[in-house]
């Protein structure tokens, strides 16, 4: 698929009494959330699995004030004789770049630490010359979805859920000795990020009109650098893993990857309270900025998930998955069972 943004996009600073602070292109990676449009529509049956059509980042205008001030954005798939595809996005989805902007002003004395803001996005056409002047054209040679046909009612009939199942969000099938291989590897090495490959399948139940996904297996991550705070994968790592999944020869893709977060080190480290411990948003559901790195740069498919061991002193070990909603890597929940379907 081909990715177009003829717009620049920018970030218009406000004080809280209106007063202007300053504007800034707003540089984005566009393609998680062209990737999960285009995965959302696939899933409905609306666009092919071998689907290949240019995908452009359009600006949605303010109905008030038009053009340049937009209301949000869209991306829209071209279809050969077919009408476009399109899914809209608001502003909130440059809150944390408007965010780092601002802790920019602050360090130059343009805003006070603390200080009420607002901001407005803007758009303007790029000019002729492409990703030089601000626009921005990219390839993407993604394969064909590699989805087996197979029924959703059976996996869900042997499946049980854990945490907010989003209908939204693509359904997620993760076999219990996946989790009791990432318990055992947490414990094992307890104070210290470890992790695996997560492997499986894609299945497609045209009857439904939906693709999920069913984890079979986590591939323990060799040649790793892990402390207490980080994990880092190397190129040994994901040679080793192909190998692998070679080895195994069962059909599986990669479908994310499994890392624990030695949270009750962290806690002990900063001498918290049991009781704060307990509330700390470092427990449950958090996603760090390294984190976010590995899954864009290794795992960066709109069906991608990463599932996070949370390894507390105030509880059992607990299981927190992430993927990609709308662009943005949020939590979400996911189904754990027992046994093999086989798709049917």
């Amino acid at each position: 698929m081909q990715l177009n943004v003829p717009y620049r996009f920018a970030i218009a600073m406000f004080r809280e009494d209106g007063a202007e602070v300053g504007t800034v292109l707003a540089k984005r990676d566009w393609e998680p959330v062209a990737d999960w449009t285009r995965f959302y529509y696939q899933r409905r049956g609306a666009l092919p699995l071998a689907e290949s059509g240019s995908a452009s980042i359009l600006p949605l205008w303010e109905r008030t004030l038009g053009e340049p001030y937009c209301r949000g954005y869209c991306v829209q798939i071209e279809q050969p004789d077919r009408q476009p595809v399109t899914s809209d996005f608001p502003n909130t989805h440059f809150r944390d770049f408007a965010s780092s902007a601002a802790s920019v002003y602050v360090e130059q004395k343009k805003l006070r630490a603390g200080e009420y803001y607002t901001y407005m996005v803007l758009a303007h056409p790029a000019q002729p010359g492409g990703a030089a002047a601000g626009g921005l054209s990219v390839i993407d040679a993604s394969p064909s979805l590699p989805a087996h046909d197979g029924s959703l009612e059976a996996f869900l009939a042997k499946a049980t859920p854990s945490g907010v199942i989003d209908r939204a969000d693509m359904p997620v099938f993760v076999r219990n000795q996946v989790l009791e291989d990432a318990s055992a590897l947490t414990h094992q090495h307890q104070g210290t990020e470890v992790g695996g490959i997560l492997i499986g399948k894609l299945w497609r139940d045209e009857a439904v009109g939906e693709i999920f996904a069913e984890i079979t297996a986590q591939i323990t991550a060799e040649h790793t650098m892990g402390t207490n705070v980080k994990l880092t994968f190397t190129a040994d790592t994901w040679a080793a893993a192909d190998a692998a999944l070679r080895l195994r020869n069962r059909g599986e893709i990669p479908l994310g990857f499994v890392h624990s977060h030695p949270v009750r080190e962290w806690c002990s480290g900063k001498a918290c309270t049991l009781e704060a411990q307990k509330t700390c948003h470092l427990a449950k559901d958090f996603f760090s900025e390294d984190d976010e790195a590995v899954m864009r740069a290794a795992f960066p498919r709109a069906y991608s998930v990463a599932i996070v061991a949370n390894d507390t002193a105030f509880a059992e070990l607990t299981f927190s998955m992430f993927g990609n909603r709308e662009g943005l890597t949020k939590p979400r929940g996911f189904y754990f069972m027992e046994g093999d379907t086989s798709g049917t």
